[in-house]
């Protein structure tokens, strides 16, 4: 029954295919080894082979040893090749966030992609079953998680596999018995230490009282949940891309224009386009981009876990957080090439008028050209200050930077970082923007200075 049961979880999801190589996670307990019993019985019939892999997390102290010299063993028994590691201090602390227990599974199934990748397998083989599907429904119930945290485990998730997700461990025990398996029992399976284990054996328990088929009932109730998940995927996907080419810049009228339960879902799917992943994003966190977007203010910030929001008038924007951009510190200019920090550069040359395609100059706002006889040497690179007053080209009187910047619709987190080119007297050329009337070029002008920015726009 239990190999039928495997062998149709195989075949309805996919997860093998005719000559992978499946690298079988065994710990040494029950589930592993029957997994193990039982795929490499089905290789023939699948026409894969089986790879025996283990990954001693480091929560069993002396006991691991003999974990690991038992898994060897059978893998020996059954003559298949084996594969051991041993989760160092270094695995754990590059998943730390994860809790204890989260960090050890976290570290484990992160060996597994390594091994699985150094022996050439295709797919990873994991021992869960209904039950923990239906304990880890309950344990993401009990922290507040959305939908697609309650679809629980699921049967193929990128390279891992789970033969036995639609098994109960009961099933399990019969085959194991049956079939004089040997495993090995792992003592912290009973610490109530672990929130899971709290689960399997205090909270199922009470609930089997009220329904023998709790576990069958959460399973359903999860399978449920992936189809309106993917329902919901399916049309919210369908409305992100119409308002965003890739999820980072979204219309923020269009937004609130939205009923608010949808604009919640499109959020979500910003951060989860930007960031690659929900993984340690909230309800919280959803709920104070949605406050954000929805408020009063023309402009705001808001920082979640890797990942930055801004809101500058009818725009919402996400970015990953990567830390600041580069400053822009004030530096001297010459002419020739000006390297600046986030990798553009800045060119300056003085040419003859004749030589200089002027027409160029005024299609590109990247490139500008000044009556070289009007500038002041030497020149100098900063970003704005306090005060900074502007002549814009074409204008007869002296303005406020601020007021020029806001009028060119100048994106407000990013007016710190534009390049101003000064001269003596003061700012010549608001890069990318305009140049100032000081400077500009005239019936009279002989020689120019030609500016252009290079690189990374």
């Amino acid at each position: 029954m239990l190999m039928e049961s495997a062998l149709q979880a195989i075949r309805d999801h996919g997860m093998i295919a005719p000559g992978d190589h499946v690298l079988v996670a065994v710990s040494g307990g029950l589930d592993s080894v029957a997994l193990l019993d039982v795929l490499r019985q089905l290789t023939a019939e699948l026409s894969c082979d089986c790879i025996v892999g283990h990954v001693d997390h480091g929560l069993r102290g002396s006991a691991s040893i003999g974990d690991a010299a038992f898994v060897e063993s059978l893998a020996g028994s059954f003559g298949l090749p084996v594969h051991i590691h041993r989760l160092a201090s270094s695995d754990l602390e590059a998943v730390k966030g994860h809790g204890r227990e989260g960090a050890a599974r976290a570290a484990r199934l992160a060996a597994l992609e390594r091994m699985a990748d150094r022996v050439g397998a295709a797919r990873i083989a994991l021992a869960h079953t209904a039950d923990d599907r239906a304990e880890t429904v309950l344990y993401r119930l009990a922290r507040g998680t959305g939908p697609t945290g309650l679809r629980g485990i699921l049967p193929v998730r990128g390279i891992f596999i789970r033969p036995f997700i639609e098994v109960c461990r009961k099933d399990i025990l019969d085959y194991a018995q049956a079939h004089n398996l040997e495993w090995r029992e792992d003592a912290t399976n009973a610490d109530p230490s672990f929130a899971r284990n709290r689960i399997r054996h205090r909270v199922l328990p009470e609930l089997r009282e009220l329904n023998p088929e709790v576990v069958d009932a959460l399973c359903r109730a999860a399978d449920l949940l992936v189809d309106v998940d993917e329902a919901l995927d399916y049309f919210v996907t369908d409305v992100a891309d119409r308002l965003s080419e890739d999820g980072s810049h979204w219309p923020r009228g269009s937004l609130c224009d939205l009923p608010e339960s949808v604009r919640r879902l499109l959020l979500r799917e910003g951060i989860r386009r930007v960031r690659g992943s929900l993984e340690g994003i909230t309800l919280q966190h959803v709920d104070a981009v949605q406050s954000l977007v929805a408020g009063p203010n023309a402009h705001g910030e808001l920082s979640l876990p890797g990942l930055c929001v801004r809101i500058d008038g009818d725009s919402v924007s996400f970015a990953v957080a990567e830390g600041d951009a580069a400053v822009l510190a004030t530096a001297p200019l010459t002419l020739g090439d000006n390297p600046l920090p986030d990798g553009r550069t800045l060119r300056f040359e003085v040419l003859p008028r004749q030589d200089v395609d002027l027409a160029a100059a005024e299609e590109d706002p990247w490139i500008e050209v000044a009556d070289a006889d009007r500038v002041t040497f030497p020149l100098q690179l900063r970003a704005r200050a306090k005060g900074d007053r502007f002549r814009p080209l074409g204008l007869n009187a002296e303005i406020k930077l601020k007021e020029f910047l806001i009028n060119a619709h100048a994106p407000y987190y990013g007016r710190d970082r534009i390049p101003l080119v000064c001269d003596v007297n003061g700012i010549i050329w608001v890069v990318g923007l305009r140049l100032s009337d000081t400077v500009r070029v005239s019936n009279r002008t002989e020689r120019i200075l030609r500016m252009e920015m290079k690189g990374r726009k």
